[in-house]
């Protein structure tokens, strides 16, 4: 079984990060994607739009960053924050945790915020985990939620 991280590397460096950030740096600069990460069906929403519109809706103008390793880790998801024209955080609630934990690292940063939870509804009261509703239906919010991020941050392109 292979580890993604070695606990013997210097610094805190996850080495799948650190080969997508190299990658992402040698290109022009791109509009920064981050997410909730919640645990509960709003995050895992606001964690599908994100990649949705970072690796399809988007992918030439928009570069995904881990929210983990940009806050705490050195493998150079900071320095693609800190280049893009535009950092978008797709939030899963009010909460806006996905800002507020990059913001430790960076405190001056701005940021478009998309409130995920206000694009769609379901039954609050019976649904919380992400096994509650079929992954399809998930899917479906996510889907709109990316597809309002795009149009919001990118425009008809």
């Amino acid at each position: 079984m292979s580890q993604c991280c070695s606990c013997n590397s210097p610094g805190r460096i996850c080495p799948d990060g650190q080969r997508y950030a190299a990658k992402q740096m040698a290109l022009p600069p791109k509009k920064a994607v981050i997410a909730c990460e919640g645990a509960c069906i709003k995050g895992e929403v606001a964690r599908t739009a994100a990649n949705m519109l970072a690796y399809r809706l988007r992918a030439d103008e928009a570069v995904r960053i881990c929210l983990g390793d940009a806050a705490t880790g050195d493998s150079g998801m900071t320095e693609l924050v800190k280049r893009a024209p535009e950092v978008i955080a797709i939030e899963g609630c009010p909460l806006h945790c996905g800002l507020t934990v990059l913001k430790s690292r960076l405190p001056d940063l701005h940021t478009t915020v998309v409130e995920a939870s206000t694009l769609y509804s379901f039954d609050r009261e019976a649904n919380f985990e992400i096994f509650d509703l079929p992954r399809e239906q998930i899917e479906g919010y996510a889907r709109t939620v990316a597809e309002h991020a795009a149009q919001k941050c990118f425009g008809n392109n």
